[in-house]
């Protein structure tokens, strides 16, 4: 199955590949948002600055200062962004979720300093997060139910299908790949051993790689994933010599 496993990601990378204008698409990776040790200390001591520049600037933001000579001062100004900190920030946008860190608390920062200091991004998100919730409380448990149709058995020999069923995947473990420990539920049409087919329940675990995103005819946004997994027959009937089977199929769930 590892073979397999392998085989089936390398296929779908390729696809993926061409199925996207290259040109268009923007690669980016985990070291292109790392920092020196230079850019460290410069971003904890434009952090710093920007925390004490906004006490200020909230505290005299409508005022008008004086000097200890009664004249009217200049107002403070405003410590400058590194140079590189937007740039960082551009690229660390493409991540989804966005790695946590002083990169990210940075960013946060710089949005907030670009606004003078209107709109928190914290704040924006929780607000944003509260208000998807309201709109749709279940979104977040329905992107993990996956039906399943079109299943197949890796070793065509076997003549192994997966008719229909359902699994529930647990939270990503990277990127675009969920796993489904909780057994889910499989309908396989086997041989019955006479020249016949007979269909058996089945429960499968396995792994869910995500392809792309589509939208249902009533408009709702939907996923399809692609699937290996390992069906367990509940009644061995006639495969009672090898009551488990290596699957690949597809899936589809609801939500992104």
């Amino acid at each position: 199955m590892t073979k397999a496993l392998l085989a089936m990601l390398a296929l779908l990378a390729a696809s993926s590949a061409q199925a996207q204008d290259v040109g268009a698409v923007r690669t980016v990776r985990d070291h292109d948002i790392q920092l020196t040790h230079t850019q460290q200390r410069e971003l904890k001591q434009w952090t710093k600055d920007v925390q004490s520049y906004r006490e200020w600037y909230e505290h005299n933001r409508n005022r008008i200062t004086y000097t200890s000579l009664g004249l009217t001062g200049e107002r403070r100004q405003p410590p400058p962004v590194p140079e590189w900190l937007p740039t960082k920030c551009d690229l660390l946008a493409d991540f989804v979720p966005r790695p946590a860190g002083a990169l990210s608390d940075g960013c946060n920062q710089l949005s907030y300093y670009q606004s003078d200091f209107t709109n928190d991004p914290a704040t924006q998100q929780a607000l944003m997060a509260q208000k998807q919730n309201e709109q749709d409380p279940h979104s977040s448990f329905w992107k993990h139910v996956h039906l399943d149709a079109g299943w197949s058995s890796m070793d065509y020999r076997m003549h192994t299908y997966g008719v229909v069923g359902v699994h529930v995947t647990l939270p990503e473990l990277a990127k675009r790949i969920q796993i489904f420990l909780p057994p889910g539920f499989l309908l396989l049409s086997i041989p019955d051993g006479v020249g016949g087919r007979e269909f058996q329940p089945a429960a499968t675990i396995g792994v869910s790689i995500k392809m792309f995103r589509f939208e249902f005819p009533q408009g709702k946004e939907g996923t399809a994933y692609f699937n290996l997994a390992k069906a367990y027959l509940l009644s061995r009937g006639s495969m009672a010599t090898d009551p488990s089977v290596d699957l690949l199929g597809l899936s589809f769930s609801w939500g992104r």
